[in-house]
């Protein structure tokens, strides 16, 4: 393979492609080097290390997952926008769910994210002291539906999934009209 121009953000794309094709688990420093033609150590220069390397493709994939959301989302489209970003990108997605570097969760990536979901709830009549909860709520209902999906933990059945989505999206949305603090 002809060497590759290095940077942190060629390196990050390539890092992107390698998880793509091998699945997030075969992300390396030395799968990467071997990727864009090169010694382990020559990566060493563009990225701090494994860790800076995972911050640096997980911001990369929020950054997409938020274009793919775009302005400002509904809860129902925040959530069908991130089903889709899951098909799309079953690996990329399965970034989103590894643990984050403390100073990436409060990147601007993350809270490119973080707006779009506080932004989706404004048609619900929540107290400011209990966004937090109600986003967790939100999230966790979202994430774990689609890593039930992605895990073909639904697969035993013949129907399709997208009823049961559905539902889950008119529960959730139930649940956010009548919340009512403690």
């Amino acid at each position: 393979m002809p060497r590759a121009n290095l940077s942190p953000d060629a390196l990050t794309r390539a890092a992107l492609d390698l998880i793509d094709t091998d699945g997030p688990d075969a992300l390396s420093m030395s799968a990467l080097a071997r990727r864009v033609g090169v010694q382990t150590a020559s990566l060493y220069a563009h990225v701090r290390d494994l860790a800076a390397l995972r911050s640096a493709v997980q911001a990369a994939v929020f950054h997409e997952l938020a274009d793919t959301i775009g302005g400002t989302p509904t809860l129902r489209d925040l959530a069908n926008a991130q089903r889709s970003y899951a098909f799309d990108h079953p690996a990329r997605w399965a970034m989103i769910s590894q643990p984050v570097e403390r100073n990436e969760i409060t990147g601007p990536a993350a809270s490119r994210i973080s707006a779009l979901v506080v932004g989706s709830l404004g048609d619900y009549a929540l107290p400011a002291s209990e966004t937090v909860h109600a986003v967790r709520f939100a999230s966790a209902t979202i994430a774990g539906y689609l890593a039930l999906e992605s895990a073909s933990s639904f697969a035993h059945r013949d129907e399709t999934t997208d009823t049961s989505w559905n539902r889950a999206l008119d529960a959730l949305d139930r649940a956010l009209r009548t919340w009512t603090p403690k």
